[in-house]
């Protein structure tokens, strides 16, 4: 497993992936000049109502780490859309698969290797914000210790990303992947929003369509989560960990049963 984790890192390697970063870290701290995203948002909108939910005292989640977010974001779903699809089309997994390696290490493989990328970058565009802002004093919010660990807490959203998009690449290829993800994505944070909306309607005015939305809100994961001011304090956030793992686990589940039916051996 660690070996196949070892394989798939070696992208890391490349020159382009290196100015790939390189660029990022100067879009985020350019872009990290400007208010916190609470700021912006006009408190009596029904997406500043999503995200900030109770009133409680805790640091806002700045435009820089918003930015980082939004580039980790493309990265992971285009590496975990592309690798196992590419090994398909190479043959490279019947390679794997003929060494002392199971389906499960290599599927367990792949996802460390994008989690590990993509968490990486992560942290270093942190850094370089933290940096610039403590010693250069680049960036409208002054990065405390509390600052610092707010931040973080968006990123629990790339693991069950990664998950969902490897699953889809078992399915669709890289392609078919990338625009399930977008799609199942974009769909999530818009069945996200259906607690508000259903509770802008008089009380009894939809007999039962609050069951009918509260079971369908359920049924996709809420991203909306990751980003909610309301989520403070460790029993919520080892919740919010507890959730994301669930959502993995269920993704990667699936996903492995996907794998074990394949005919690996059909290169495209």
């Amino acid at each position: 497993m660690w070996a196949i984790t070892e394989l798939s890192l070696r992208r890391m390697r490349e020159y382009s992936f290196y100015i790939l970063v390189l660029v990022g870290m100067a879009v985020c701290m350019l872009s990290d000049a400007a208010d916190p995203i609470t700021g912006q948002v006009s408190q009596g909108s029904l997406f500043a109502y999503a995200l900030s939910g109770e009133a409680v005292d805790i640091p806002s989640i700045t435009v820089g780490t918003s930015v980082a977010m939004l580039f980790c974001i493309l990265i992971s779903v285009f590496y975990s859309a592309s690798e196992i699809p590419s090994d398909i089309a190479n043959g490279l997994i019947m390679v794997i698969l003929s060494k002392p390696a199971g389906r499960l290490q290599y599927l367990l493989g792949k996802y460390i290797a994008t989690m590990l990328m993509s968490f990486t970058v992560f942290i270093l565009i942190e850094i370089t914000l933290i940096v610039a802002n403590r010693f250069f004093g680049l960036g409208a919010t002054q990065y405390t210790f509390r600052v610092i660990c707010r931040q973080f807490v968006p990123s629990l959203m790339l693991i069950p990303l990664i998950t969902m998009t490897i699953a889809f690449s078992t399915i669709g290829g890289s392609m078919g992947a990338m625009l399930f993800t977008t799609i199942y994505s974009l769909f999530s944070f818009a069945v996200g929003f259906i607690p508000l909306t259903v509770a802008l309607f008089p009380e009894g005015m939809f007999p039962g369509m609050g069951v009918i939305m509260g079971f369908v809100h359920y049924m996709f994961p809420n991203f909306l989560y990751y980003f909610q001011d309301s989520i403070s304090g460790p029993l919520l956030l080892a919740s919010l960990l507890f959730y994301t793992l669930a959502i993995s686990y269920i993704f990667m589940f699936l996903t492995m049963i996907r794998l074990k039916r394949m005919d690996l051996s059909v290169s495209a």
